[in-house]
């Protein structure tokens, strides 16, 4: 099949993993620059990812944009990228694959249907170090094939459906049950902490539960440089349940739990290697 040329934004972490694989296997891949910070001008260059500057340029030229910025900037990016499309004829194949909600991936398809712009939901089950080997992009809609034909060999690939927002409930409702599970642990080493019984109650949980506990490897230490993006997503999760009048109380819970641990600064600017030292920031609690 050939390889079109892929516009990709914008290359954080997980941008930028995608990118290197694409990047692996031959495919031209091209971002915006212009404007952005200094960190995702270095993964540009690290990833060896074409510069074309503005916006502008890349609309121009991509046969397929990505986006992969994160949900609350999804919908600004793609009326950015709309707005550039009035000025070329080029119609680029739009995939959108950040953890937004159902309503917000309906909302985007919305405004690329009156112009003709073939449009694919979709998001990331996995962090970016799990790229390509250990993470699952998920996709749906009506041309999700043209993703599945060209990507399957490269990554894993879930098919969501015809559904155009099946991929982003697909997503947040399997993110219920991991960040579910560490709200459960954050709420248990508040109140272990609280009564002076952190460490041991954490040793006897490695005991009695360390098949849990070992899931828990995957995530916990992530949270301190990711807990904003956490309850950003499990509120979309609460607002996509109860638009559609079923229960939240987990998710809405889960984004309570970890506004509480935001808020008590106890992650802010730390770097844990693992479970047991994520756990034992919560001494830091009054």
């Amino acid at each position: 099949m050939q390889r079109p040329v892929i516009a990709l934004l914008f290359p954080g972490d997980m941008g930028t993993q995608i990118a290197k694989e694409l990047i692996k296997h031959q495919f031209k891949v091209i971002t915006a620059g212009e404007g952005r910070s200094p960190r995702t001008l270095q993964n540009i260059q690290d990833a060896g990812i074409a510069e074309a500057g503005s916006l502008q340029n890349v609309v121009n030229q991509a046969e397929m944009i990505l986006s992969l910025t994160s949900p609350e900037g999804s919908l600004i990016i793609a009326e950015q990228v709309v707005s550039c499309l009035k000025n070329t004829d080029n119609r680029p194949v739009y995939i959108d694959l950040n953890s937004n909600t159902p309503a917000a991936a309906l909302a985007i398809e919305a405004l690329f249907s009156p112009i003709d712009i073939q449009f694919i939901n979709g998001a990331v089950m996995g962090a970016s170090k799990d790229i390509p080997d250990h993470a699952t992009l998920v996709v749906s809609g009506r041309d999700r094939s043209i993703f599945i034909d060209l990507f399957s060999t490269l990554f894993t690939i879930k098919d969501a459906g015809e559904k155009t927002e099946a991929a982003s409930a697909y997503k947040l409702l399997f993110s219920m049950v991991n960040k579910g599970m560490n709200a459960l642990f954050f709420e248990t080493m508040t109140a272990a902490a609280h009564f002076g019984i952190l460490d041991e109650l954490n040793e006897s949980l490695q005991a009695f539960i360390p098949g849990t506990y070992q899931d828990l490897t995957k995530t916990t230490s992530t949270y301190p440089q990711h807990i904003f993006r956490r309850i950003d997503e499990m509120k979309g999760l609460t607002e996509m349940l109860n638009s559609e009048n079923l229960p939240s109380v987990m998710a809405s819970g889960t984004a309570e739990t970890f506004e509480r641990v935001y808020q008590s600064g106890i992650f802010k600017d730390k770097h844990f290697e693992g479970v047991v030292e994520t756990f034992q920031s919560f001494k830091k609690l009054k």
